[in-house]
């Protein structure tokens, strides 16, 4: 009978005990979609919840060859979003690598391209299929294994937005993301759908007021489709954070993608990854007691640095096509050295050598700031060589007041 009783306890401790945490993200979501699109769902949990209106991240590049390709197979943000870090190598440890044995761990996503993301997973589920399918398999994983973290990924929407930028039919979503019947714009509506779906489903299962929701991007998207690396919105999303352990109705202008590790494993209690560095959105916690400091906006900073060297490098490249610029060849040099300082996405498995992400922003101050000189230098160099017209006149002009000479004199 003590047995018994002993059994019952444990069983009602371990049910008080009982928390989910699910990273629930809508493929290429906008930060700009609050305003364009019909997301009731959406709405409704960022009232109730926190909203991080702009969340940062690396320009999603998705190398397909080369030492990156070797160890993942989705583009970078995947593995900095999981890991905390953007620092990306063999030795990074991704979230569901560090927390707990006795926490099940589960991933669902409509898309073949995560195979590398899946190690360490208790259970795992890729097939291409629609956004429908995900969630289906998703509620039947909460059903049956109960996992502490879960990440659900709905591919639809990103692919979506692709077609806008690649179609060649004279439709009026080409270039478009926000058109009428834009199929981002379905794909989009239709995840918003399907997460109240989910939330459904979890709150049938007896689970909901024991669940914890982010809600965010793998990347952004931008206007004209996708996310091209040069262009800025593809690299915002927005978060939405909701439900068990949640501060309703706040507002967080900025995060960053690597600050969602810290946040779940805080939401857990229990450590993040050893290689995150990100920061834990503490203010949206309402566990958080002690004070937190402010977010220092390093990714943004650090892709307004790859602006300016695209930027730079691309006016003093088109300058030196030039055949009268003087000494090209040592500005040719010059660019060269640069070129090997400046960490850009070029250089992405590199970035792990500088350790931290001051560390990397300094080094690209650095070689940014000896661009400018270069191109500063070219202008001064131009002005100097240009001939000033009034006094190459003043030279010719003959003086009128002064007798002519002639050869009898």
């Amino acid at each position: 009978m003590l047995a018994l009783v002993l059994l019952l306890s444990v069983s009602a401790l371990a049910f008080a005990q009982e928390r989910h945490v699910v990273l629930f993200v809508i493929d290429g979501f906008s930060y700009k979609a609050w305003d364009k699109l019909s997301i009731p769902v959406l709405r409704t949990l960022a009232r109730e919840g926190t909203l991080v209106e702009q969340g940062h991240l690396p320009p999603p590049a998705h190398p397909k060859a080369g030492p990156y390709a070797e160890i993942h197979s989705s583009s970078i943000v995947n593995p900095i979003m999981m890991a905390g870090t953007i620092f990306i190598d063999r030795k990074t440890v991704l979230l569901q690598e560090a927390l707990p044995a006795s926490m099940a761990t589960a991933f669902v996503v409509n898309s073949l391209s995560y195979v590398t993301l899946t190690k360490g997973y208790t259970e795992a589920f890729q097939q291409t299929a629609p956004d429908d399918r995900s969630i289906e398999r998703a509620l039947d994983i909460m059903q049956r294994l109960r996992p502490a973290f879960i990440r659900v990924h709905l591919q639809n929407a990103g692919s979506a937005g692709f077609l806008s930028l690649s179609t060649k039919e004279d439709v009026p979503w080409r270039g478009n993301i926000w058109a009428m019947n834009a199929p981002y714009r379905l794909a989009t509506e239709r995840a918003d759908s399907l997460l109240g779906v989910f939330i459904e489903g979890l709150r049938r299962q007896g689970i909901l007021d024991k669940t914890t929701l982010i809600i965010l991007g793998d990347h952004g998207q931008d206007d004209g489709g996708w996310h091209p690396l040069e262009l800025p919105d593809g690299a915002i999303t927005s978060f939405v954070l909701w439900g068990s352990g949640i501060r309703p109705g706040l507002r967080v202008p900025y995060a960053e993608l690597i600050d969602v590790v810290p946040t779940i494993c805080a939401l857990l209690s229990t450590p993040p990854p050893a290689t995150s560095q990100g920061r834990t959105i503490a203010e949206a916690l309402t566990a958080q007691v002690v004070p937190f400091p402010p977010r220092e906006e390093h990714i943004r900073t650090l892709n307004k640095q790859f602006a300016e060297y695209r930027s730079l490098t691309a006016r003093l490249m088109a300058r030196l096509e030039d055949p009268s610029v003087p000494r090209r060849g040592a500005m040719y040099y010059q660019l060269g050295t640069i070129r090997e300082r400046f960490c850009d996405l070029s250089r992405f498995t590199e970035w792990p050598k500088l350790e931290t992400m001051p560390a990397l922003i300094k080094q690209n101050e650095e070689a940014l700031k000896q661009l400018r000189s270069i191109a500063e230098g070219k202008n001064q160099e131009h002005k100097r060589q240009e001939p000033n017209k009034n006094q190459e006149h003043k030279k010719q002009e003959p003086n009128k007041n002064q007798e002519p000479m002639t050869k009898d004199r």
